[in-house]
């Protein structure tokens, strides 16, 4: 294994990478980056292209899978404190291509495009700890495709990345610039979808039985799901709970009825 060592933190190459921080540059680039011995071995085992791991002379000694062939960069202690996004960091920093098998941009996500399986929509979630969660969750509960509006977070941001504890690598996402054009393709490919949001006419999700052919939408944190998309579904829904709590976190609510998305097909 040809293995290379960085001792400078003006190195060329580690300015290139510590770039990637910034959204514009990674989607320029289409490149990411991430950290973590368990997020390594996930991009391993899931044949993610790596174009280098870097890593400290401790973490290189105690790792416990085999590296891969090429791009393996030994860096000292100063040189991984510059690219580091972590306050604990492990000393395990991968820089990775952009996923294009499983990550599209659309305008609309039309008929022709789709996969097999069930559909999540998420329309304007912010925060990628969140976004890592529900593609977490979705991986879990086998979800087809998550269709991202073109506000969401950055499936590439570190944070999405981690908290998605690898699912990022291995789950199908499209974002589109046309989400109600997208509700519209859906619901002419058969799908019934629902907004997740309190109406006074909404379903009740124990009255409901969802299948394959539902898909559901969560909205942003703050503001729920915009009113366009809502009057382009089928409908609106809400999880019954304790009259004394106010609502759900949106990676939570997504969680709930990713699971209701899931058992009726187990």
């Amino acid at each position: 294994m040809n293995i290379q060592k960085i001792t400078s933190r003006n190195n060329d190459y580690i300015k290139e990478i510590v770039k990637l921080k910034d959204k514009k540059h990674r989607d320029r680039e289409r490149k990411f980056c991430f950290e973590g011995i368990k997020l390594l071995e996930e991009a391993v085992k899931h044949k993610i292209e790596l174009e280098s791991v870097l890593l400290t002379e401790k973490a290189y000694a105690s790792l416990p899978f085999p590296l891969p062939d090429t791009g393996v960069i030994i860096v000292s202690d100063e040189v991984y404190e510059k690219i580091s996004f972590e306050k604990s960091p492990e000393g395990v920093f991968c820089v990775a291509k952009a996923l294009d098998k499983f990550h599209n941009i659309y305008i609309i996500y039309k008929r022709e495009y789709f996969s097999d399986g069930t559909f999540f929509i998420l329309d304007g979630i912010q925060d990628p700890g969140n976004l890592g969660t529900v593609l977490r969750t979705a991986s879990a509960f086998g979800c087809g495709t998550v269709i991202l509006s073109e506000d969401c977070a950055d499936i590439y941001n570190s944070k999405t990345i981690r908290a998605s504890m690898g699912a990022v690598f291995r789950q199908r996402t499209v974002r589109v610039s046309d989400t109600v054009g997208t509700v519209k393709e859906l619901q002419a490919a058969g799908k019934r979808v629902l907004s997740a949001a309190l109406h006074k006419d909404s379903f009740k999700l124990s009255d409901i039985t969802p299948d394959s052919s539902v898909c559901f939408i969560i909205g942003n944190e703050g503001n729920g799901i915009r009113q366009s998309v809502i009057s382009a579904s089928d409908g609106t829904v809400f999880i019954p709970m304790n009259e004394n709590t106010e609502s759900l976190n949106a990676a939570v609510a997504a969680t709930v009825l990713l699971w209701e998305q899931y058992k009726a097909q187990i």
